[in-house]
């Protein structure tokens, strides 16, 4: 290792090596997240996060997909304010009106990117007073386990051989909560495929139908099914993610 103290000389370092310090590193974490570095976000720089870079900013997050979006924001924060007046009254006369606002933020959170990827706030039943069932409290969990363990120490990081002894757990961990999103994740899109390759689905309806219905130059598929399903994991695991940095969640 050698250490720069120059300014001028880490100034073109930093310039003429700047691939290198624009990607990112190789982890446990992120390849078991992002199956197999097929994503964006925790990808190492290179054609795929090219690829993915170009569908994500211009089809994903783009101004006119925002305002697109705007109607189904808009309703579930309308359900969000039922829902805690409810619970206010509901809690009125044995908690005083006490809400966990943390634990409402959290789930609305989660409602509206269902809401804004699948056309749906439940996995399963769900609440008759809008709040989360048991589905939405384990997808949830299993986003926060993922965030809790995504960065954390691994050695096998710093020593590939090791990667298969998982000497921290952390593999395990991480396995098992993309395991709980890919059960809730899966059908859907696998669904959803199917209704697009029978001519059922007219239009995109949402985030997903927009990934499904992108094409190459060929009138192809652009995205594989493997590229859908770990990008909308990394969608759900990082807009989480953000919404936690500024302290939100």
């Amino acid at each position: 290792m050698i250490t720069v103290t120059c300014p001028e000389i880490s100034n073109e370092i930093l310039k003429k090596e700047d691939v290198v310090f624009a990607s990112r590193p190789l982890t446990m974490g992120s390849e078991v997240l992002s199956r197999g570095y097929l994503t964006t976000v925790v990808v190492p720089l290179g054609d795929q996060w090219n690829k993915m870079k170009r569908i994500m900013v211009g089809e994903l997050f783009s101004q006119a997909r925002h305002r697109w979006l705007h109607d189904k924001r808009v309703e579930e924060a309308d359900i969000l304010v039922r829902y805690v007046h409810n619970q206010c009254n509901k809690n009125a006369d044995h908690e005083g009106g006490l809400v966990n606002l943390r634990a409402v933020a959290q789930h609305y959170c989660g409602n509206v990117i269902r809401k804004l990827v699948f056309s749906r706030r439940y996995m399963g039943k769900g609440k008759g007073d809008g709040g989360p069932g048991v589905e939405e409290e384990e997808h949830v969990q299993a986003i926060f386990t993922i965030l809790a363990h995504i960065f954390s120490f691994c050695i096998s990081d710093y020593i590939p051989c090791l990667r298969g002894l998982d000497l921290e757990g952390h593999e395990k961990v991480m396995e098992g909560a993309t395991r709980v999103l890919a059960k809730y994740h899966d059908p859907i899109i696998n669904d959803r495929i199917q209704q697009w390759r029978e001519g059922k689905q007219e239009g995109p309806e949402d985030l997903l139908d927009v990934l499904i219905s992108l094409k190459d130059d060929n009138e192809e598929s652009l995205l594989s099914t493997k590229e859908i399903k770990a990008q909308i994991i990394i969608s759900f695991s990082y807009s989480f993610f953000l919404l936690a940095y500024i302290g939100i969640i």
